[in-house]
């Protein structure tokens, strides 16, 4: 029984990771939902971990896009290292699909930004003529007695897509780990 249902989890993974891929699905609770509904599953099925599917979007690329994917992470690792240079009084750092080489078809870019205050960014990009839409995303916290943490999105429009700038205290700076620099993004690109 364990054995079938680490197979039916390999499926479920390689089938999200296929839609996140190629449809531009970036949810990973949504990709896992639908591609447990294609096999005919319950959301109570014991799906597959979001590491499980970023393994299967990595195999997924190298067999279906290996050139193309490798062209279109450099093209949005250098708009993101621009970006991040404007930005650079707000300590950013590159994260998500960009970062840790999953960024599909439909990329959207996310970019970690350290600030005393949403406002301070907003009047940076004002000040430079940077349109930008405003979202909140609510996400878990490891206390189960807390409120769902938000987070503010400033939402640009890039050249490859939709660019996200996630806002944190500046004193989040040391607890959020799977993030990039500019020194680092460059290191990426081995500018």
């Amino acid at each position: 029984m364990a054995r079938q249902s680490k197979h039916i989890r390999f499926q479920v993974a390689h089938k999200a990771a296929q839609m996140m891929a190629e449809e531009g699905i970036s949810d990973y609770a949504f990709a896992k939902r639908k591609a447990a509904k294609f096999f005919g599953l319950d959301d109570g099925d014991a799906l597959p971990s979001n590491e499980e599917i970023n393994d299967a979007i990595k195999e997924h690329q190298a067999i279906f896009f290996d050139e193309e994917h490798e062209e279109r992470l450099k093209v949005l690792r250098l708009e993101a290292l621009s970006l991040m240079k404007k930005l650079s009084a707000f300590n950013p750092h590159l994260s998500g699909g960009a970062l840790d080489g999953t960024a599909g078809r439909y990329p959207t870019l996310h970019i970690q930004l350290y600030a005393d205050s949403m406002k301070e960014v907003e009047f940076f990009l004002l000040n430079h003529n940077m349109a930008y839409e405003t979202r909140d995303r609510k996400s878990r916290t490891k206390d189960p007695m807390q409120d769902k943490r938000i987070t503010p999105i400033l939402k640009l429009e890039g050249s490859m897509g939709p660019i996200e700038l996630l806002i944190y205290h500046i004193d989040d700076l040391k607890i959020n780990k799977l993030k990039a620099s500019i020194e680092e993004t460059e290191m990426l690109l081995k500018l």
